[in-house]
């Protein structure tokens, strides 16, 4: 998690001398923006009966001088107004302002210190003291100090008459941070709740929190539930691929495959690893002539790049719809690239399948050459029918003979070994008997 912008604290720090006790908000209900938080930071003080016409007018000066950077001026005009005698109310809008000035400079220790004066004063207003206590939650945890923000913060939730949304948004955020993800998700789940009775749109940035910590937790199905929600509110591409691998992660092919068909249906799949994810998925849900085309209009944009794992996967796609000069072409080019013999091994396989025996047997050949194959006994097998079919039977014998000695494949090589051995006995016998 980010630590809070100066610009989320100015839009907390109550800058203004109210008008009277009454006036100090408690922490607002919805994040300022940029322009509000400018708003707010800066606000004109007001002249009220609380306040005397010097001790205002020397707010207003260091509010001014700090407005524009300067804030040594600032803080010397603070210091001449502590030499007046000042009532309770004014001795605390003076601390406020102190603080104003030193969060404006980013002394985020300093204004701590001067927020801890106000709550000090005995007579000061209520309401001041709670904006106060909200504002030190927030700087507290600016200073990554958790456990203290955490610690103002209930404060400022037991004086509460109303707990915000906003505000268990922060407690969210605070106990995230202490790594108490229980209670953190809590906290978040009633700020988004809140919100939504309210009618109001839930910020991103709030089931961002809450993804965060479903995600700690491994709680997969909460984690479908919250990405559900973005994607409806908040669309964008890493959304719905990151739901989609929760729903592979869930065991939900189905769903995951849909996912990301509306995604790419959006235009919102622009990476390639989230377009090779949507070619895979559709193979895996025996869709290969989609995922083909999928994979050829990512090459032919230059979204999709052309490496040997991504031909391969392309000459697997074409394969499997049975296209196979295009998957020929594809598989050529990534065994080109690879020189792997998994590449060769598939060009072997298609060129079986076409009956095209002079090839199968060649590529079948380097498959076994490269020396990379996780099980050769396959292209063994491959080579031992091309060389059958070439008429090769002798060699064929001798290619079957060694795949047998691999138990996966004994079984089988065995019984091409004996078939082979039987036709080479009745061709010896039609020989001898001058058939």
């Amino acid at each position: 998690m980010k630590k809070l912008s100066a610009i989320v604290i100015f839009s907390c720090i109550t800058a203004a001398l109210p008008v009277s006790y009454s006036v100090a908000d408690e922490a607002p209900d919805e994040p300022a923006t940029e322009a509000e938080s400018a708003e707010t930071a800066s606000p004109r003080v007001r002249r009220t009966q609380t306040l005397r016409e010097v001790v205002y007018e020397k707010l207003e000066d260091a509010r001014d001088a700090a407005d524009g950077g300067d804030f040594d001026g600032a803080l010397k005009t603070l210091e001449r107004l502590e030499s007046r005698k000042r009532n309770s109310y004014e001795r605390a809008m003076t601390h406020n302002m102190y603080a104003y000035v030193y969060s404006a400079k980013e002394d985020y220790a300093a204004a701590v210190d001067a927020y801890s004066q106000v709550l000090e004063i005995r007579n000061a207003p209520d309401n001041l003291k709670q904006s106060t206590r909200y504002t030190m939650s927030k700087l507290y945890m600016v200073q990554e100090r958790y456990d203290e923000s955490l610690a103002m913060l209930s404060e400022w939730m037991e004086h509460s008459d109303k707990i915000t949304a906003d505000a268990w948004f922060l407690r969210s955020q605070i106990q995230y941070q202490r790594k108490a993800f229980d209670h953190s998700l809590n906290a978040v789940e009633t700020a988004i709740s809140m919100r939504r009775e309210s009618g109001r749109k839930v910020s991103e940035n709030w089931y961002l929190l809450q993804r965060a910590v479903l995600f700690q937790q491994k709680d997969y199905p909460g984690l479908a539930e919250n990405l559900e929600a973005l994607v409806a509110e908040h669309p964008k591409s890493e959304y719905w691929v990151q739901l989609a691998a929760v729903y592979n992660e869930l065991g939900f092919a189905d769903k995951e495959l849909a996912t990301l068909e509306t995604a790419y249906e959006q235009k919102l799949l622009t990476k390639e690893r989230e377009l090779v994810n949507f070619a895979q998925a559709l193979l895996g849900q025996q869709i290969p002539y989609k995922a083909a085309h999928v994979l050829e209009i990512g090459m032919n944009t230059g979204t999709i790049g052309r490496s040997a794992r991504n031909l391969s996967l392309l000459g697997d796609a074409w394969m499997l719809a049975h296209e196979y000069e295009q998957a020929i072409i594809a598989m050529t080019a990534a065994a080109a690239e690879s020189r792997k013999g998994v590449d060769y091994f598939k060009l072997a396989q298609i060129h079986t399948e076409r009956q095209e025996w002079d090839k199968a047997f060649d590529f079948s050949q380097k498959a076994l050459d490269a020396g990379d194959l996780k099980a050769p006994y396959q292209a063994m097998i491959i080579k031992g029918l091309a060389q059958f079919n070439m008429d090769r039977l002798k060699d064929a014998a001798r290619t079957f003979s060694m795949a047998s000695q691999f138990p996966e494949a004994e079984k089988v090589a065995n019984q091409w070994h004996d078939y082979i051995e039987s036709e080479q006995q009745r061709r010896a016998y039609i020989a001898d008997a001058g058939v």
